[in-house]
């Protein structure tokens, strides 16, 4: 049926254009690693700031690296691969492995 805006024959079960920038996570350093798992909760560059205690420019340099390095063509697509990532980082740590992390 054409025209009706549905997605082609089997491609709703594709692998997302990002997914392979999760693998080049490890390029990023220290903390463009913390900017990017923060994209995954949609905060603002201000919010991101807030948090991480630096300017606002900081985090824009820090996002504008992140995607750089990970090869996104959005901040949307940034977002989603930090979710996917977040996600899958959790179903794969063991009890307790997440919050050492975070110290």
């Amino acid at each position: 049926m054409s025209g009706t805006g549905a997605p082609p024959s089997g491609s709703a079960c594709a692998e997302p254009h990002w997914r392979p920038a999760l693998d080049r996570v490890g390029r990023l350093t220290p903390r463009e690693q913390e900017t990017f798992l923060l994209l995954a909760e949609g905060l603002s560059n201000e919010a991101m700031a807030q948090r991480l205690h630096v300017s606002e420019r900081t985090v824009r340099a820090h996002v504008a690296a992140v995607m750089e390095k990970l090869e996104l063509d959005s901040r949307l697509t940034a977002c989603l691969a930090s979710y996917t990532f977040l996600t899958e980082r959790r179903s794969d740590a063991r009890p307790g492995e997440l919050d050492k992390s975070r110290s």
